[in-house]
């Protein structure tokens, strides 16, 4: 699942219209653990490259979730617990970045 997870998050990332993630994941068959493992394979793929610095915002919620906070934190990247929390905070990142 991480690798459908990576090739998903690649395809997101290929269009130049998108100025930021802000990914809600709740996971109950798919475990937190695993998406926060693909995540992190395809952020990984993009580093170099403009999508890499677009900023991600990541809640998850549901099987693992620990875990799956604590593999995005390694690399990182900061989970949020709400969702009102994730909305404010790529609202926030997405007003400082700037785009061609």
């Amino acid at each position: 699942r991480a690798e459908q997870i990576s090739k998903a998050l690649e395809i997101v990332l290929s269009d130049p219209k998108v100025k930021g993630l802000f990914l809600n994941i709740f996971g109950g068959i798919t475990r937190c653990d695993e998406v926060a493992r693909g995540l992190v394979e395809a952020w990984k793929k993009c580093r170099g490259r403009a999508q890499a610095k677009l900023p991600l915002v990541v809640r998850l919620t549901g099987t693992n979730e620990a875990e799956g906070r604590e593999i995005l934190r390694q690399q990182g990247i900061s989970p949020v617990e709400t969702m009102e929390e994730g909305a404010r905070r790529i609202v926030e990142l997405v007003g400082r970045v700037e785009f061609e």
